[in-house]
């Protein structure tokens, strides 16, 4: 996959993502999945698949705006089976405006390209 189709289809990810697409998250993400974010003071959060789409619900659930889509691409890079995609974000996340720098690991696979790691490292804005 060239860059351009990365950043495409991670742009189509944060789009369904922040507007909480259940059905597009439960397709996209890999079985496999493990996201680790680490804040300003260094501690570690993990959550597997089955957590990550019940953030996601809650959040849909409780009617909570989608989040902000704004995104600038640092690298994407990779090549027929895995990719990797380096992305800054700012939200209001956790109740705060926050800096994100997200790590996202694509791999091919039998239905199609899917998350399989994601790693983000989180500061105030």
């Amino acid at each position: 996959m060239n860059k351009e189709q990365l950043i495409t289809l991670t742009k189509e990810f944060i789009h369904e993502a922040t507007h909480y697409n259940m059905d597009y998250l439960d397709r996209i993400y890999s079985k496999d999945l493990t996201i680790v974010m680490v804040d300003e003071n260094d501690q570690v959060n993990t959550m597997d698949k089955d957590q990550t789409l019940g953030y996601f619900q809650e959040r849909l659930e409780s009617g909570a705006p989608p989040l902000s889509e704004e995104s600038d691409f640092l690298y994407a890079g990779g090549d027929d089976k895995l990719a990797m995609v380096l992305v800054s974000r700012t939200m209001q996340f956790n109740a705060r405006l926050e800096k994100m720098l997200f790590t996202l690991f694509w791999q091919k696979t039998d239905i199609g390209w899917q998350v399989v790691k994601e790693s983000s490292s989180i500061t105030p804005a």
